[in-house]
């Protein structure tokens, strides 16, 4: 996503995401979104898998967010395949890591997890977002891995190629900052226990809406822990691209994807592109669409990698096409996977 879209779809992504009915009570059973996978080190993942078949899906999320993202897909595509969600570093019930967020770091992340839960064969990686740049680059990395993509509005390498007005760039220069303070202060406060369903600090929502009792309890675990806000800094500052000469270049993550692309063959890979700026953005109409015009030539460009690559527009969505027009994620994701079963 672009810099103003990155901290205020932040804001947007993580209140969405803390709505729920109730906590889980006392001496209920092990939540079924907890299913710890030790990678080495002294660490440890979160990956729940559902469904059965081949070859199995593995989702990543956006910038922030955790699998609750891909709730509305979820049983859907367990119908006719397995599924695995798992929290990165820091997110959901994840030890954090010692690492910066990189793309190279949770490319390795994720390469040990798939082997220490003994994922057999290829999978289909499933991304959306940031989680879309996190693919790709471990796609390029890990190829043999790889029976297939779908890229959900993916971030990617070059998405930060446009200039902006000089008030444009003055509200992107104030996201930059406010955002990072923000997170920090709802760490600190996580660190002092603080945080609660019923004293949120602005940090989160509490849980109100149409979540489970299961699903709330891993979200309010996941809010209290410092190690969540500084997971989300990380992801944000290792993303972020930097200004240089009026015109923004990649962040971190961003240039390691570029150094190392290449082209994926037949790889069954389908990109879907929403509507990355919402009304409530405040950058100006014109920054707004020359951001729009190089995200969508940018997924043209990322499809284009594959023979087999479709780059689909999903009219009247916007970025988080996976909750407001989940029925066309899942079509995709059968698309691949048959595509991939036949080759």
């Amino acid at each position: 996503m672009t810099k103003p879209a990155l901290a205020q779809l932040c804001l947007v992504v993580l209140l969405a995401t803390f709505s729920g009915r109730s906590e889980a009570a006392e001496g209920q059973k092990e939540n079924p979104y907890k299913h710890l996978v030790d990678i080495g080190g002294g660490r440890h993942l979160n990956m729940v898998c559902t469904g059965t078949g081949s070859p199995t899906l593995v989702f990543m999320q956006g910038l922030g967010s955790d699998m609750l993202a891909w709730r509305r897909v979820k049983d859907p595509v367990a119908g006719f395949t397995r599924a695995c969600f798992y929290d990165r570093a820091g997110f959901g019930y994840s030890d954090p890591s010692p690492k910066p967020s990189t793309a190279d770091n949770v490319a390795n992340d994720l390469h040990a997890l798939l082997r220490a839960a003994k994922i057999k064969g290829r999978v289909v990686l499933v991304a959306h977002s940031l989680g879309g740049l996190f693919a790709t680059y471990y796609t390029d990395k890990f190829g043999s891995d790889v029976a297939g993509l779908v890229l959900v509005d993916p971030s990617f390498s070059g998405q930060f190629d446009y200039a902006v007005g000089a008030q444009d760039a003055k509200i992107i220069e104030d996201d930059d900052i406010g955002f990072p303070k923000a997170m920090q202060a709802c760490g600190k406060l996580a660190e002092e226990g603080k945080l609660s369903k019923n004293s949120p600090h602005n940090c989160f929502a509490p849980p109100l809406g149409d979540l489970t009792g299961e699903e709330a309890e891993y979200v309010m675990d996941q809010a209290k822990r410092p190690s969540y806000y500084a997971s989300i800094l990380s992801e944000f500052w290792n993303l972020g691209g930097e200004k240089k000469g009026g015109r923004f270049v990649d962040g971190v993550g961003g240039q390691q994807e570029r150094r190392i692309a290449r082209d994926f063959g037949d790889l069954p890979l389908i990109v879907l592109t929403g509507h990355l700026m919402s009304k409530g953005m405040t950058i100006s109409d014109a920054g707004k669409a020359s951001a729009q015009e190089v995200w969508e030539r940018g997924h043209d460009k990322l499809a284009r990698r594959s023979t087999r690559g479709e780059s689909i527009v999903i009219a009247n969505s916007g970025h988080a096409i996976q909750m407001q027009q989940p029925e066309r994620v899942v079509d995709a994701i059968r698309k691949v996977v048959a595509q991939a079963r036949r080759r």
